[in-house]
């Protein structure tokens, strides 16, 4: 039997959550999408195979966490193989730094709107955007996320997204400001239709508490 690690990499780009895919160049599903990953030898661990892994596409050093763990017994044709799924979540400005010197074809895919999926990897994903949708209700997650400046507009629509709901911008902003645990930055976005909205940023130090 062998173990197989697959890296679920979430951003944020263009007001979105987005997952990090590679197109698959062998059959079985040749020209899906897939997950970064691959076998654990026996001298690596899951994250030391994952970090490997992710190296080759210009990242280092994420910090990773352990999901969910996918044993169904023909998930992988003709093989025994064992999937522990792995989730990181990266700000925009890593993706912007980002260098592509691999053989891979990757590309960031909407959570909502994913392509043709490989294997059971649609089921892996599922599992880790569950897990992603509980990260995000802790302030510390959120932080990591908007690391820079951002309006609260921006935080309602990830909010939306991963929770697939629409809620109300005015309890929602009402909400979020009574947790103190945001301030203005003075600066207003620039925008093209309508009034400017305020930039806020998370204040140096906060508790990781449960937003929702």
């Amino acid at each position: 039997m062998n173990i197989e690690a697959l890296a679920s990499i979430f951003t944020i780009e263009d007001g979105m959550f987005k997952i990090l895919l590679v197109k698959n160049k062998v059959e079985p599903y040749k020209g899906y999408w897939i997950l970064p990953g691959g076998i654990v030898s026996k001298d690596k661990t899951v994250e030391e195979t994952i970090e490997d892994k992710t190296s080759q596409f210009g990242f280092k050093k994420l910090n990773f966490e352990q999901c969910c763990v996918f044993s169904d017994v023909e998930r992988v044709p003709n093989k025994r193989v064992v999937a522990v799924s792995l989730m990181s979540i990266v700000d925009e400005f890593k993706i912007k730094n980002l260098e592509n010197g691999s053989n891979y074809e990757i590309s960031w895919f909407s959570i909502d709107k994913l392509p043709k999926i490989g294997y059971d990897h649609s089921r892996v994903i599922e599992g880790t955007v569950s897990e992603l949708k509980k990260k995000l209700n802790q302030s510390h997650t959120l932080q990591q996320i908007f690391p820079s400046d951002f309006t609260l507009p921006e935080i309602q629509k990830i909010y939306e997204q991963v929770l697939t709901k629409e809620l109300d911008r005015r309890n929602f902003r009402k909400k979020f400001l009574k947790l103190d645990l945001i301030e203005e930055t003075g600066y207003k976005a620039p925008s093209v239709t309508g009034r400017p909205a305020k930039l806020y940023r998370f204040k140096d130090e906060i508790d990781n508490v449960i937003l929702f």
